[in-house]
């Protein structure tokens, strides 16, 4: 699920940060309501620490090069850079809208703890692993 829950976080970060909603939509602009902009293309990026493919700017509209058509297209991607990011069971609907509540929840759980997001992850034991017990 890590690399799923990364594309939740990136993707939020993108969208504007803390509280946004969960939502059931897996398609890249419907997640964001429209295309991509580049800032929020080079948010992502810089969350998921790889490098995403470059966007062109054409007749007043921006576009990806590549196909990322949805969230599950940009996990794929991320996964081929990230191989030791366990990749989710699954790819449902559930399984997208539970990476999302996780990635809010990662959030408070850092502000609270002064933790870094790297260290919190689902598999993570957060008394004993993150040394708060």
């Amino acid at each position: 699920m890590r690399v799923l829950d990364e594309v939740a976080d990136a993707i939020r970060i993108a969208r504007g940060g803390l509280t946004v909603p969960v939502l059931s939509v897996t398609g890249i602009e419907e997640v964001f309501g429209g295309p991509v902009t580049p800032r929020q293309w080079a948010a992502m990026q810089k969350h998921l620490d790889c490098p995403l493919p470059p966007m062109e700017f054409d007749q007043g509209h921006w576009f990806r090069l590549d196909d990322f058509a949805t969230v599950w297209d940009l996990v794929a991607y991320v996964a081929r850079h990230h191989p030791d990011w366990e990749l989710p069971a699954e790819t449902t609907v559930a399984a997208w809208r539970e990476a999302q509540v996780f990635a809010g929840v990662r959030v408070e759980l850092v502000g609270a703890g002064n933790l870094d997001a790297k260290d919190v992850v689902r598999e993570a034991r957060l008394g004993r692993d993150l040394g708060l017990s």
